[in-house]
């Protein structure tokens, strides 16, 4: 989604009163606002009349009066915002456009081909198996270094492995020079993914989130699996996956990369790609989808993991 037309500050506070209430006549507008800016009841039936002429609000006629109701949620116009911001704070050039994605930052005209051309591939695939269907193309800023992707990021102090990430529904991705262990295109696909998987389900759990788009990128090498499978395999047990923290750091020093990367294996395997979609969107229900409660679901892959991984013990 993006806003064709700038959003004012004196907007913001139309739009915020529309977003609390959902709907708003024009009498109850004046209300809300008269006593917090002094603005005449002329001046706020204007703001209304322009939001609704930049697409932003919508109105229907109930008897003598009309109601107004907000086109956009609040997350929507904050995003565009932010990309509006982004693209006058590390510059608005475009270097690279294709079917689905836009590239602006730094201007590496032969990686950001292969980068398009790998995500361009992930995109049918994943467009396929998952059903999805954006809107508009995604943005990709190249960063000349990890410092300001960090600080894009807000982690000035954050650990060297972190070189790509999404914010803002941006994709944020480093120089190749930094990418050593994985490869610069699983990196990008791998932020890309979880990007999708929240887009279709905003609130996706965490470790499911981070499994589907490990599983999808594939830049697990076959080393580190085996010595994360050797370090839990013998300890799994049908709270692992709940008990794994949210917060990227922990997350990672638990394992939990290879971990929900199993299950998302396991959920393949056993009850196919199908399933793996209706889980994905609704993650409570567990009978419905599997046929089996959420402790059975768990048990069943404990069993799974230590029957396919053994061979890394």
């Amino acid at each position: 989604m993006n806003l064709n037309n700038h959003i004012t500050d004196s907007e913001w506070q139309v739009m915020r009163v529309l977003w609390d209430k959902t709907t708003c006549s024009a009498t109850e507008m004046i209300k809300s606002l008269e006593d917090i800016t002094h603005w005449s009841p002329t001046t706020i039936k204007t703001f209304l009349s322009r939001l609704a002429a930049k697409n932003l609000v919508g109105f229907e006629k109930q008897g003598k009066k009309f109601i107004y109701f907000p086109k956009l949620s609040e997350r929507e116009c904050v995003i565009s915002e932010m990309k509006a911001i982004l693209n006058r704070v590390y510059g608005g050039k475009l270097n690279l456009e294709s079917g689905h994605f836009q590239f602006f930052g730094m201007n590496n005209d032969s990686l950001l081909r292969r980068l398009d051309n790998h995500l361009e591939k992930s995109f049918v695939r994943i467009s396929k198996d998952y059903d999805y269907h954006p809107d508009e193309k995604q943005i990709v800023y190249l960063y000349p270094n990890q410092n300001r992707l960090h600080s894009a990021l807000g982690l000035q102090s954050g650990p060297q492995w972190i070189r790509a990430g999404w914010e803002w529904d941006i994709l944020h991705i480093c120089p190749e020079a930094d990418f050593t262990d994985i490869t610069i295109e699983s990196a990008i696909e791998h932020v890309w993914i979880q990007r999708v998987i929240h887009d279709i389900n905003p609130s996706v759990p965490y470790w499911l989130l981070q499994g589907i788009a490990t599983y999808e990128s594939n830049w697990l090498s076959s080393q580190r699996f085996d010595e994360a499978m050797a370090r839990v395999c013998k300890t799994i047990s049908p709270t692992t996956i709940i008990d794994l923290a949210k917060q990227y750091d922990l997350f990672r020093y638990q394992d939990g990369y290879e971990l929900t990367y199993t299950v998302v294996k396991f959920i393949i395997t056993e009850f196919g790609m199908k399933s793996l979609n209706q889980y994905l969107r609704s993650p409570q229900n567990f009978n419905a989808i599997f046929l089996i409660d959420e402790l059975m679901f768990w048990k069943k892959w404990v069993i799974f993991v230590q029957t396919h991984y053994t061979k890394a013990n």
